[in-house]
């Protein structure tokens, strides 16, 4: 985990200690030079990229509503949902660029996430391995049984 205070924290909790972070991070590194609404969609691609292990088997309405919940407990919920339907702009090569990192990083960390702090790691396939570095899950001792019953 991130810090020491980690190992009590809930998977849930976990991803909004992450998520703050993350936006944190936005804020210092961009501040007033990249509007606000880039740097929501910014953070829900970083969060898409967090969440995407997680819900992996989960349908596309589920992984979507955690998204928002997620994201509204940072920014309005109209930004919420502007966030989450934006496209880049045609020409906007650097936020299409840097969505495609930001959301390899929030993958990297989900892996990471659930390689430390979860009983069980879902494989997920990463198509930004490349930009993000590794984003496969470290490997862990799973009892199966004990899987099937904490679920």
């Amino acid at each position: 985990m991130s810090d020491g205070t980690a190992i009590g924290r809930s998977l849930s909790e976990e991803i909004g200690y992450w998520l703050e972070s993350a936006s944190r991070t936005l804020e210092k590194r961009y501040g007033n030079s990249v509007p606000l609404a880039k740097q929501d969609v910014l953070l829900a691609h970083y969060l898409y990229g967090l969440t995407a292990v997680v819900h992996a088997g989960d349908a596309p309405a589920v992984h979507l509503a955690a998204l928002r919940s997620y994201l509204g407990r940072l920014i309005p919920d109209e930004r919420v949902a502007r966030a989450l339907t934006a496209v880049p702009e045609a020409g906007d090569a650097w936020l299409g660029n840097t969505l495609d990192r930001v959301e390899a990083i929030g993958e990297k960390q989900g892996h990471v996430l659930l390689a430390h702090g979860a009983d069980v790691v879902i494989p997920f396939s990463s198509r930004h391995a490349s930009a993000a570095g590794s984003a496969e899950p470290a490997v862990i001792e799973r009892d199966p049984p004990k899987e099937a019953l904490s679920q």
